[in-house]
């Protein structure tokens, strides 16, 4: 008996082993998959959607804090299209006589497949894979904890601009967030994403209607949202309802944003321009992630992940459709457990401590 577990032990370890390998060669082929689509890879659709809230000054960076992309409507990728990765040094786990360290990537990518005067359809994609080492045992479970976490998502969004000067878009994408992504039909996602901008008598004011619906969100329902854009001058512009964000131009180099869409994503920032292609920033960032377990006991379970940030770094524009984005900061209220979502009776909690960080982003912009 003892043999024969050895055996099925020694199986299930190579098919883990097999199944981390084929993973980690598909993020190397998307990487290099997204360096051959080059610039094409952040086309912009059209000026309708291009010009909304976040929408920069000509000849200047778009700036942080546009509410959809901090709710997390681009994808596991993490934001626009581009590499991204961060890296946490080793810290205390209160649990746990452990220590973690981690270290995160994302890429994403869009590519315009048919585009006619107002209409333009772009395939959609993005990877995350956050990497642990730690000795931590989850403490309801009695299980190691993951060694690393995926989230996959491919999609396709339809944007179209109205004769009237509404403009819209549609996305319907399919993923897998899971520490084994695809294991089963229970850690594959559908999400799905619409957006109607109609513009106002004053012809500077919005309405904007959405609906985003994820399995990997703080809810797992439907969102409604429905917001005014009010846009009373060139400095400032709020949209009021949900999502809910303000960007403020106090000073001429000086831009100050903040977003918010419920629950608990949140984002405020302020970028200074110091000339034409170089900015400082800081601000703050609450972070979460849901994700999958192909061994969970519970189906309805999701394994969650929160953190709050200060950042501050750099944005250098190396050309027209590249930027680059050196930062590091402050992580604390870290923490991972297992529930439905942050008001349910969270199992197997560990808080880690909090710390430094250091990233870098290529961020490919139109």
């Amino acid at each position: 008996m003892a043999l024969h577990e050895m055996r099925k032990s020694g199986i299930a370890q190579r098919m883990e082993s097999f199944h981390r390998s084929v993973m980690q060669s598909l993020f190397g082929l998307f990487c290099a998959a997204f360096l051959m689509i080059g610039s094409a890879a952040g086309q912009a659709p059209p000026q309708a959607i291009a010009s909304g809230p976040d929408s920069p000054p000509a000849g200047r960076g778009r700036s942080q804090g546009n509410p959809l992309e901090s709710a997390g409507f681009d994808g596991p990728g993490m934001g626009k299209p581009g590499y991204r990765a961060t890296w946490y040094p080793s810290q205390p786990i209160t649990q746990s006589p452990a220590e973690m360290s981690l270290f995160r990537q994302g890429i994403s990518a869009g590519y315009p497949i048919w585009r006619e005067e107002n209409d333009t359809v772009l395939l959609m994609a993005g990877v995350r894979n956050t990497q642990f080492s730690t000795s931590a045992i989850l403490p309801d479970s009695r299980k190691p904890f993951p060694d690393e976490l995926w989230a996959i998502d491919t999609g396709i969004m339809y944007i179209h601009k109205f004769d009237n000067g509404w403009s819209g878009a549609v996305r319907a994408s399919l993923g897998s967030a899971s520490d084994k992504p695809y294991d089963s039909m229970d850690e594959i996602n559908l999400n799905f994403f619409g957006f109607l901008q109609t513009q106002v008598s004053n012809d500077t004011d919005y309405w904007i209607f959405s609906i985003f619906y994820s399995p990997m969100g703080n809810l797992t329902f439907p969102i409604p949202g429905i917001a005014y854009l009010w846009k009373p001058s060139e400095q400032f512009n709020m949209s009021i309802g949900i999502p809910f964000s303000i960007k403020w131009t106090p000073i001429e180099d000086l831009t100050l944003t903040f977003s918010y869409l419920p629950v608990i994503n949140i984002n405020a920032r302020a970028n200074y321009r110091v000339r034409d292609g170089f900015e400082l920033y800081g601000g703050f960032e609450w972070l979460n992630e849901a994700y999958f377990l192909a061994d969970r006991s519970e189906r309805r379970d999701r394994f969650l992940v929160f953190e709050k940030r200060l950042i501050t770094g750099i944005r250098w524009d190396l050309c027209p459709h590249a930027v680059l984005d050196l930062n590091g900061g402050y992580a604390f209220d870290r923490y991972f457990g297992q529930g439905q979502n942050l008001f349910s009776n969270m199992r197997d909690r560990l808080d880690i401590g909090s710390g430094a960080f250091v990233g870098a982003n290529l961020i490919v912009k139109w």
